[in-house]
C-alpha cells in the first residue's frame, strides 16, 4: 500500500468482463500478499467471476452485495466506512474494489459524482487504498468525465489525474439550488426540541406515515431540530408538507447558517457533532439554503 496511513482512491475503467475479473483478482491478490484485509463490493455475477478468478484466495477476501448500497450517497459513504473499520481491527490496512453501479440520468450522475468526491474526504484519515471500478461500455462520456473529476489516480497509470478536482467545491457546484416550496405548511416558533417533536408527530399521523418510518422521521427531524436551538439562535418557523411525493420537512433558524457542502456525510469522530449526520442516514435528502424567512435546513422523507 501507499507508505502512509491515509486513503489512496483510484479508477479503474475497464472495457470488457475480462479486464476487469483480471486486474480486480490482480490488486486483491497483492494486497493479500502484503497481509492487507481485502473487500469486494459488486453485484452477485460480478463476485462470482472475480471469485472463480482468485480461486482459494477469496476465502480470504470480505465479499458483499452492493445492491443495497447505492440508494443515496450518505448511506452508501456510512455502509463502506463500517466495512473499513470492521477490517482495519484485524489488519494494518484494507485493500478494496467497488464496483460503480450507479444510474445515469442527469440527475443521478450529479449526485453520485458528489459521492465520489465525498469520497476522497470521507475515508482521508483511514489506511484504506479503494478502487472504484467503471464499465466503460455502459457509461455516458459525462459520467467517464466526472470519474477523472473526482479520482486522485487512475489504477495502473501510478499518476495524479489532470482533471481531479477539490472536493468541497466540486460538491459546491454539483448540488443544486433549492426551490420554492409554496405549499409547505408553517407551524409556530417553538422552544424547546419536546415541543418541536409532539407537534411534527401530530403533522406526521395526519399522513398515515408506518409507525417504524415515522420515527425515523420524528429522530432526524429532532436532530436538525436541536441544532437550530444550540446553534441557530432559535427556530424562527417550521414548514411541514408534501412535495413530489415525499413528506417534506422545513427547519427554519434565526441564526447565521454554516457553508459546508460536505455537512452531514463526514462520519462524526470524538467529540465532534453527530445531528446532521444522524439526520442524514435517517432521511431521503437534506437541503440547506438562506432564504428570506431564515436559514433553512429541507429535510425530505
Amino acid at each position: 500500500m501507499n507508505s502512509g496511513t491515509a486513503l489512496r482512491h483510484h479508477a479503474l475503467v475497464y472495457e470488457s468482463d475480462d479486464e476487469y475479473v483480471a486486474r480486480t483478482a490482480a490488486f486483491l491478490s497483492e494486497g493479500l500478499e502484503a497481509g492487507e484485509a481485502c473487500v469486494l463490493g459488486d453485484t452477485r455475477d460480478g463476485a462470482a467471476m472475480v471469485r472463480e478468478a482468485l480461486g482459494s484466495d477469496a476465502d480470504h477476501v470480505a465479499f458483499f452485495d452492493i445492491a443495497p448500497v447505492y440508494t443515496r450517497p450518505a448511506h452508501a459513504v456510512a455502509t463502506y466506512f463500517r466495512t473499513f473499520t470492521e477490517q482495519l481491527r484485524n489488519a494494518p490496512s484494507v485493500r478494496a474494489v467497488a464496483s460503480g453501479q450507479f444510474a445515469i440520468t442527469p440527475g443521478d450522475s450529479a449526485e453520485w459524482t458528489s459521492y465520489e468526491a465525498i469520497t476522497n474526504l470521507a475515508y482521508s484519515h483511514l489506511p484504506v487504498w479503494v478502487v472504484c471500478a467503471y464499465d466503460a461500455s455502459r457509461l455516458p462520456d459525462s459520467l467517464v468525465d466526472a470519474v477523472l473529476r473526482t479520482h486522485p489516480e487512475v489504477l495502473g497509470e501510478g499518476q495524479m489525474s489532470d482533471h481531479y478536482e477539490d472536493p468541497r467545491e466540486l460538491v459546491r457546484e454539483l448540488t443544486p439550488q433549492p426551490e420554492p416550496l409554496p405549499k409547505l405548511r408553517s407551524l409556530p416558533p417553538m422552544d424547546s426540541v419536546e415541543l418541536f417533536r409532539e407537534q411534527l408527530a401530530r403533522e406526521i399521523a395526519a399522513e398515515r406515515v408506518p409507525e417504524a418510518r415515522a420515527l425515523q422521521m420524528l429522530v432526524a427531524a429532532s436532530e436538525v431540530a436541536s441544532n437550530a436551538l444550540t446553534h441557530g439562535e432559535g427556530i424562527a418557523e417550521v414548514r411541514v408538507g408534501r412535495a413530489y411525493g415525499r413528506l417534506v420537512c422545513d427547519v427554519i433558524d434565526r441564526g447565521r447558517g454554516f457553508d459546508d457542502p460536505m455537512a452531514g456525510y463526514m462520519v462524526p469522530r470524538e467529540g465532534t457533532a453527530r445531528g446532521l449526520w444522524i439526520a442524514r442516514q435517517l432521511s431521503w435528502e437534506i437541503e440547506y439554503f438562506d432564504s428570506p424567512r431564515g436559514f433553512t435546513v429541507r429535510i425530505w422523507f
